[in-house]
């Protein structure tokens, strides 16, 4: 008997780089949790994306980082919470509002910048400048295959 009709084997692809975002994400925590870091990678996107883009409407959050509003607006609620951002209401729409890091929230995004730059170092360490390059070109490619237009 064929024994992928016994036991499925999941779509290649999928599987593959679905194991590679999972262990990324959790090696990331760990490294963040060795280091009495007060943040996982979920809310760290948030505070990130303040971080590189500046003061944001929830909105444009979960846009940029293709997250449900819900999911970005309890991160918020929690980053607001413990001082890491302020939200205010936008002055050209009210019915906006704009989140914005705090002083602390700014410190933070820094320590977590250089922790994840070190990271990203490392994860290409191993490779030459060439297989960058493919490497790039290849995740490039597959992001434009799977975003919708």
């Amino acid at each position: 008997m064929d024994q992928n009709k016994i036991n499925p084997v999941p779509p290649y692809m999928i599987a593959q780089i679905g194991m590679v975002s999972n262990r990324l994400r959790r090696e990331c925590d760990k490294v963040f949790r060795d280091q009495d870091f007060p943040l996982e990678m979920d809310q760290l996107q948030v505070l990130l994306s303040l971080y590189y883009c500046g003061p944001s409407s929830q909105q444009e959050i979960c846009y940029g980082l293709q997250r449900d509003k819900a999911s970005v607006n309890r991160t918020i609620a929690f980053l607001l919470k413990n001082d890491m951002v302020k939200v205010e209401q936008d002055i050209d729409d009210k019915r906006k509002t704009r989140v914005e890091l705090t002083e602390y929230g700014q410190k933070l995004s820094l320590q977590a910048n250089a922790v994840l730059e070190k990271f990203d170092k490392a994860l290409v360490a191993e490779f030459t400048e060439e297989e960058k390059i493919l490497f790039d070109s290849l995740l490039k490619k597959l992001i434009s295959i799977v975003t919708p237009m």
